[in-house]
């Protein structure tokens, strides 16, 4: 064989891999796993057990990243996409795991009898915030990954938790009942000065930052005509200032997320006495049902990360979607 044979098979080698990985990424998953822009994971008890799945900004073909018959919530992507973090009851009790974003090398990261939940990693991808009650009250709790050492952010004698990261990692926010009810605070890790961001009557929840750490979007509940009900608010990181709605509907909208690019978010949304996934733009235009499996679906997180995720073909366990199979456990028990 010459060498001029030799490179024609070379290149028809390379042809046909490509074109296998168009194929691949344009039909099979519809990209999900080809833009890092595109990732979204969430919680689902689509199979009768709540696992992490992941889908791509269309909502088709969801993967399921965890297979265990144990429950788990609440992912949480690594700054560089490459891992998701989570909490899972898989011990018998709560504890903070993570995986591969491929769903493989799962492992556990917090050991203690309290219950640890509401993972969230820091933009230096060297700790972890989560929300604890291992000295009796839910407090926010910092886990340095590389030496495994946990600190002890926040002292409350009533319940801190959804800590979220700043994106250049000086603050936190979480939400807090210490006054009686449920309003966004901020807490500088290094002086651990707190900051009270919003001061109605009703519950403010689930806060997260835009990308460019100027805003705060959250869940607030306000009173409607008839009932209250959550929406979600935008408001200034700085100190709680100009807050606005960006929907103003009579169902619940909750536990937001913002793409990289922040031009999207994802929430949670009620329908039919259950969570669906939606999308909208930035603004609160456009909003349209991305996830509505016949069952719960919850808490989208999108991949914040750069890098372009990797997953061979035999590590994706495509589910049947189905009908609901058993209740709802509520994450905040």
């Amino acid at each position: 064989m010459d060498y001029r044979q030799k490179m024609r098979i070379l290149l028809l080698f390379q042809y046909g891999f490509i074109l296998m990985l168009t194929l691949f990424c344009g039909i099979a998953i519809n990209s999900a796993f080809c833009d890092p822009q595109s990732l979204i994971a969430f919680a689902s008890n689509i199979n009768g057990n709540w696992d992490i799945y992941l889908t791509d900004s269309s909502g088709k073909k969801p993967v399921n990243l965890t297979l265990n018959p144990s429950a788990d919530y609440y992912p949480m992507w690594s700054p560089d996409g490459t891992e998701i973090a989570f909490f899972s009851r898989r011990d018998k009790n709560h504890e903070i795991y993570v995986m591969h974003a491929d769903g493989t090398n799962q492992r556990r990261l917090t050991h203690h009898l309290a219950t640890d939940k509401a993972p969230s990693w820091s933009p230096d991808g060297k700790r972890l915030a989560f929300s604890s009650n291992r000295e009796g009250h839910y407090n926010i709790y910092i886990l340095e990954l590389k030496s495994r050492v946990v600190k002890n952010i926040t002292k409350n004698n009533f319940s801190d938790g959804i800590p979220i990261w700043s994106p250049d990692g000086r603050f936190l926010a979480f939400h807090s009942q210490r006054d009686l009810n449920w309003d966004i605070y901020t807490i500088d890790v290094t002086s651990r000065e707190e900051q009270r961001l919003t001061h109605q009557p009703l519950m403010d929840t689930y806060p997260t930052w835009s990308p460019n750490g100027k805003n705060i979007l959250y869940a607030s509940m306000r009173q409607d005509v008839d009932q209250a009900d959550f929406d979600l608010y935008l408001m200034d990181a700085e100190d709680g200032g100009n807050k606005k709605a960006l929907t103003d509907t009579p169902i619940d909208e909750a536990v937001p997320s913002w793409s990289p690019d922040g031009s999207l978010i994802a929430f949670q949304s009620e329908k039919d006495a259950r969570w669906v996934i939606h999308l909208m733009n930035a603004d609160g235009s456009e909003r349209r049902e991305l996830i509505n499996n016949n069952a719960w679906a919850a808490q989208p997180k999108w991949q914040v990360g750069t890098v372009g995720l990797s997953i061979e073909p035999s590590f994706l366990q495509f589910q049947q979607w189905g009908k609901l199979k058993t209740p709802y456990e509520a994450i905040n028990n």
